[in-house]
């Protein structure tokens, strides 16, 4: 049960017990703490056992933001609103409320009748026992921008008409309900819908006209009401994806164009009055059709069937000149590439992060912050990184981004599934890429662990970070040698490279990526050279800083002081590194007589963990530590040899790669074999 001794606290900013197998009821003392809404303002107990009614003090905690009470066994009446204006999450999904007829609905009122109620996002009302008609002031809450979910109640009456003031809502699902009359005409002004479910209804008449405009639907469930006439043909010319008008009283030519070439994605079960369309659907022919050519003269029949001909044939050759053409076109492979991407829009990101909630928010970085997301097309967890265009660089650093990534493919490499460029709800720009998620985050979280971090994951061992080492290097070796035009990075930090489950390294964030001088003129230079290389400081090549062009030795000295970081554990902007000092000569001077004090002091304390568990005499403990420091040498020896100040010193990235993987293979003998 949750204690009722939290109404006690004094200092509690945030409340969540989300999740969790909770039992017995909400006490009312928690909405009497009084800093809990200064903060977070959030109250979660979703996916519990929570029973009996939601207590009517919450409507003490004036400040709320998120209501979310989910998945419970909740009863009775919905309490009142009205003294909660900030609130933009409300979700009671899922429970038994309402089972009190014409007083169910009484907190909608009061929830709209709230004067500054203009942050409210969600509201999920689905799944419970509510009964009665929709608010008309409901359909006037503009802010609804993710979706409004009244499904599965007992809400009678009409659909109101004030439906077309909900012009920024992603997903409307009023299905499973006792919904009459017809679908107003107003809600064809809900342009940014992209679900709208009203099937298991008793909706009659025709399908508005007005739903041409909903450009942005993509979903449409009718099925199981009462609506009659011909199957509108403007839908076929929308956008959609799946469309169900099974089980009402449709009749005449079932549209052939769009959404209607495909028996899958539509379903027309249960109209019996139904004719024509493709073949896949199984529907009788229409007769019009058979008594129209009927009366059509012999000579015109074979007038029609010359011309037809004619026509078929002159299609089928310049389609046959239109592929080979295409083929032996080099601009092909890019456009067809195109075509692998997911096709996601601003609502499914949004709705992917819970609003772009904090909770989600994955780190920020100079054009923006990335979040955690769900997608719903794929059910995939995915990267989603959110350019900030205020940020002087950011639209450049965007393009520069897509046109690296769309040129470039390897294991070593973040991988991207789709970009997004387009407005948000407000009118403005809105950019972002979609990456795949990486479960182990970024390399930087795990060389420079925090205080809370520690009880919570294992630390890198030695031959984890030369394996990662390595994958960076084959990361580099195709950017710049196996490129369709070599790349350079021109940003190689630890926070830039991320681990999959297996801690596999994966480079990222092209958005500073250049082409090389040399190719230039296979791009336009508007999309290759608009960006300024800055890079980071500690890790930026020194003669960028002199005005030098990009080279790939640039990034070889980036590669050189990440090599030195991750086995001696210091940064590159570490304060012990002053006065001509830095991580370079640090380990450079190291190299002689003072291994131990440059390398990582994590890495010294798993070596020598290690040498307790070998089964070997004390010369063969000795013989394998000196072996481990002879590799240690070689790569700190390595990481230095890439970051000298002149670029024509550094090493080549192929040099590099063959000289980690030796190592590689003789540490795994030690390791396994001493």
């Amino acid at each position: 049960m949750i204690p009722k001794t939290l109404g006690q606290l004094k200092n509690l900013v945030f409340l969540t017990f989300g999740e969790n197998k909770f039992v017995g009821t909400i006490p009312i003392s928690i909405f009497n703490i009084s800093t809990m809404t200064i903060l977070e303002q959030v109250i979660s107990m979703g996916g519990n056992h929570l029973t009996g009614p939601i207590p009517e003090s919450i409507s003490n905690a004036s400040n709320l933001m998120e209501i979310q009470v989910q998945d419970n066994n909740l009863i009775g009446k919905v309490p009142s609103f009205s003294k909660i204006r900030g609130l933009n999450w409300f979700n009671i999904d899922k429970n038994n409320l309402g089972g009190e007829q014409s007083t169910d609905l009484d907190f909608l009122y009061s929830l709209t009748n709230s004067t500054k109620l203009e942050n409210l996002l969600l509201l999920h009302l689905s799944t419970n026992d509510l009964s009665g008609n929709i608010p008309p002031k409901i359909m006037g809450l503009s802010s609804l921008s993710i979706y409004l979910d009244l499904s599965q109640n007992s809400l009678t009456g009409s659909l109101p008409k004030e439906v077309g003031n909900l012009r920024n809502l992603g997903e409307l699902s009023l299905n499973e309900n006792k919904l009459s009359q017809q679908i107003p005409s107003n809600i064809g002004s809900c342009t940014s819908i992209e679900r709208l479910y009203v099937h298991d209804n008793f909706f009659e008449g025709h399908l508005p006209s007005t739903m041409s405009s909903m450009r942005g639907l993509q979903v449409l469930n009718v099925s199981n009401n009462q609506l009659s006439g011909q199957i509108p043909e403007y839908l076929a010319s929308l956008n959609l994806t799946n469309l169900s008008l099974s089980y009402n009283n449709f009749e005449g030519a079932l549209p052939i164009g769009g959404i209607f070439k495909s028996a899958i994605s539509t379903s027309v079960a249960g109209n019996k009055k139904l004719c024509g369309g493709l073949l896949d659907f199984q529907l009788p022919k229409c007769d019009y059709e058979e008594s129209k050519w009927r009366r059509i003269s012999g000579t015109t029949k074979v007038l029609i069937f010359i011309v037809s001909t004619l026509v078929g044939v002159t299609c089928i050759l310049s389609l046959l000149y239109f592929f080979w053409f295409r083929r032996n076109k080099k601009a092909s492979t890019s456009s067809s590439s195109e075509d692998r991407f997911l096709h996601v829009s601003y609502h499914n990101l949004l709705k992917a992060t819970g609003g772009f909630s904090s909770t989600n928010l994955l780190g920020v970085g100079n054009f923006g912050s990335v979040y955690r997301g769900l997608l719903d097309q794929t059910q995939l967890i995915v990267a989603i990184k959110i350019l900030n265009l205020a940020c002087h660089g950011a639209s450049k650093s965007f393009v520069a981004e897509c046109e690296v990534l769309r040129r470039i493919q390897h294991r070593n490499l973040v991988k991207v599934l789709t970009v997004c460029s387009g407005f948000d709800f407000n009118g403005n720009d809105f950019k972002a890429l979609v990456y795949e998620f990486m479960a182990n985050g970024s390399l930087d979280e795990w060389l420079h662990l925090v205080a809370s971090q520690y009880t919570k994951r294992s630390k890198l061992s030695l031959l984890e970070r030369v394996n990662i080492s390595i994958d960076i290097a084959c990361a580099l070796d195709y950017l710049h040698h196996y490129c369709e035009m070599p790349i350079v990075h021109c940003d190689l930090k630890p926070s830039n490279i991320l681990l999959d489950d297996e801690r596999t390294g994966h480079l990222g964030d092209f958005g500073l990526a250049r082409f090389l001088p040399e190719a230039m003129h296979k791009l336009l230079a508007n999309q290759s050279s608009s960006v300024k290389v800055k890079g980071s400081f500690g890790y930026i090549a020194p003669e960028y800083g002199m005005g030098s062009a990009v080279s790939t030795q640039g990034d070889m000295y980036s590669f050189g002081v990440l090599i030195l970081e991750m086995f001696t554990g210091k940064r590159p902007t570490d304060d012990m590194f002053e006065n001509g000092l830095d991580l370079h000569y640090f380990a450079k001077a190291t190299l002689t007589d003072q291994m131990e004090k440059a390398i990582d002091p994590v890495m010294l304390q798993e070596i020598e963990e290690l040498n307790k568990t070998q089964r070997v005499t004390p010369e063969g403990k000795n013989k394998s530590w000196s072996n481990i420091q002879d590799c240690l040498a070689s790569i700190i020896k390595i990481g230095v040899a890439c970051s000298f100040e002149s670029p024509r010193e550094r090493m080549d990235i192929g040099d590099t790669l063959t000289r980690l993987q030796g190592i590689r293979k003789k540490l795994l003998n030690f390791i396994v074999i001493g």
